[in-house]
């Protein structure tokens, strides 16, 4: 009996123990005032891949193509703050984010800011979202002369179907440079071809046209840094619209792309004038226009200028392209060789991997590894309070001159402030030893306006099954491409040349004989004959390009390009 009441007593005092620990865990999560942590969903997401800033690097559009139509209003513009730090010199600027569709997630992602050493002797003109019919529009950005205050509106340009080198590379050491056409004295010529001698530390963009609600604008060619020279690029970001939806919300990007292995993931994506990085290797995204760079070889519809200066400066590796090729299929065939779709991802997987390993892991990383990195030959500086405070002012002008952009080019011309560019009748100088090689187009008349209806809207991927727009003149719903019967080839007006269905599994090693062709409409402009428009000044300029560790300035202008500006 003892016994029993021994056991009796001890079973109640541990349930009593039990209860009173029970009771003080209940009162101390009561008087507890930190909340749980936000839900994964719900935080800001950097990410390992996507788009790049457009005034960072840009494809170089050779056909005009339909632009990308996407179904939602990009959200209000994200206030960001310049980080603390930022490459040493007088040339680099702080030029802002914007929106990008993501047709993965349905939505939109911030393009964070950039350090950018701006082009010497040129302004940056930012690109911007526009409604039109059946969604939204993006209009590219573009390098302009810097000191211009008006720009040229043209009707739309002969489209050029050779592109290619005509005549012989007579050296490792040149580039080739497509064809060009100018307006002059209210038509068109051309500028042909020309092979220019590649620059250390140089890359020529060569001329080309930027397509808008109102016309044309001629982009003239110029000397720009090379990949690794031009600052420090963010990566993008995801945001919750719960977060960028905040009152007095702003962001500081503070993870960078690592510029040493972004040509190791970089795709072209011509038909939106951006370039992308990282995971695209599925054979999706060549369905929606997503290539790799080394793909503006075989297309012709874009030139890669980037590509273009590290197959010269791999002139002495007479395997590089073979080799860049076998890198990409290498990726498309094993999804593990792929880089990591966010930072979070890349983290968890650098973790597990031996140290010597993870730098050659790391396509995006934080900003402290770059300003202790020893390997970067760019040199940081601390910003004080002041100049960061300016930066943030020069970002909103920035974001202020894209909106009164959008306004000038989406509105109804006031004839009374427009200049016809027929009455000012400028002149074209031509080099005296190239005169042979331009020959004005036979007909005068401007080219005739597409119709309204000439549009190709984004689908969005879904379980990676996307679907390849058709343009239509009486709007009947799209079709995926399912057949396997070879598709009839459009006029040779205007081309996009995409892979077949049967060969996406394997894109790069399918010859051109294999591939099909699908009619890609131009743009919609309003522009009937050439007209004038005066523009604010734009609020980035690069300077002479003598300051920081660019003590050289920029190249000459190659002989071959003509003297005659767009912009006057």
């Amino acid at each position: 009996m003892r016994q029993y009441r021994s056991r009796s007593s001890t079973w109640t005092l541990a349930l009593l123990t039990a209860t009173s620990l029970c009771s003080h865990q209940l009162f101390a999560q009561d008087t507890d005032t930190t909340p749980p942590a936000t839900p994964a969903q719900e935080q800001p997401e950097v990410l390992g891949r996507g788009p790049i800033h457009e005034a960072f690097a840009e494809p170089v559009t050779m056909q005009i193509q339909a632009g990308l139509v996407v179904p939602q209003q990009p959200p209000p513009n994200i206030e960001e703050i310049p980080s603390a730090e930022k490459p040493q010199g007088q040339q680099f600027v702080w030029i802002p984010g914007y929106w990008a569709w993501d047709a993965d997630r349905l939505g939109y992602i911030w393009v964070s800011a950039c350090w950018r050493a701006a082009p010497p002797n040129m302004s940056w003109t930012p690109g911007y979202w526009v409604q039109v019919s059946g969604g939204w529009e993006w209009v590219a950005g573009f390098w302009a002369p810097a000191g211009v205050r008006n720009i040229a509106y043209l009707p739309p340009p002969p489209v050029i179907e050779d592109l290619e080198p005509v005549s012989v590379q007579i050296s490792s050491d040149m580039i080739w440079v497509p064809p060009c056409m100018y307006w002059s004295e209210e038509h068109y010529i051309r500028r042909a071809g020309y092979w220019l001698k590649a620059q250390p530390n140089w890359v020529w963009v060569p001329a080309h046209y930027v397509t808008t609600p109102r016309g044309y604008i001629f982009a003239e060619g110029h000397w720009d840094y090379s990949l690794e020279r031009r600052g420090v690029l963010f990566a993008p970001v995801y945001f919750p619209a719960s977060v960028y939806g905040r009152v007095g919300f702003t962001f500081t990007p503070g993870i960078v792309i690592d510029m040493g292995l972004l040509q190791v993931s970089l795709f072209a994506y011509p038909r939106y004038s951006h370039y992308y990085f990282g995971d695209y290797y599925d054979g999706t995204y060549l369905r929606i226009g997503i290539f790799p760079w080394f793909e503006s070889h075989r297309h012709h519809t874009w030139y890669d200028p980037i590509y273009e200066h590290a197959r010269w400066r791999n002139r002495a590796e007479p395997r590089w392209e073979e080799h860049t090729r076998d890198e990409y299929r290498r990726r498309h065939d094993d999804k593990d060789l792929r880089p990591a779709h966010t930072f979070r991802e890349q983290e968890s997987r650098t973790a597990r991997l031996p140290e010597p390993q993870r730098h050659t892991s790391q396509l995006v990383r934080p900003m402290e590894s770059v300003v202790t990195s020893q390997k970067t030959s760019m040199k940081l500086e601390r910003t004080d309070p002041g100049t960061r405070q300016k930066m943030s002012k020069q970002a909103t002008e920035v974001h202020t001159f894209s909106n009164e952009r959008r306004n000038w080019e989406s509105s109804v011309p006031d004839r009374k402030n427009v200049q016809p560019i027929e009455e000012q009748k400028p002149t074209l100088t031509q080099p005296s030893e190239r005169k042979k090689t331009v020959q004005p187009i036979e007909t005068r008349k401007p080219a005739t306006l597409p119709s309204t209806e000439h549009r190709q809207t984004v689908q969005p991927i879904e379980e990676h099954k996307p679907t390849l727009t058709q343009p239509s003149e009486r709007k009947k719903p799209v079709q995926p491409i399912e057949t396997r019967k070879p598709a009839t080839l459009p006029s040779t007006e205007h081309r996009q040349a995409v892979h077949s269905p049967e060969r996406s599994e394997s894109p790069v090693a399918a010859p051109v004989s294999q591939q099909i062709s699908v009619p890609s409409p131009v743009h919609e402009t309003r522009s009937v004959r050439p007209e004038r428009v005066q523009i604010p000044a734009s609020p980035v300029v690069g300077n002479s390009g003598r300051s920081g560790f660019f003590r050289k300035g920029p190249p000459t202008q190659p002989d071959d390009e003509t003297k005659k500006r767009s912009f006057e």
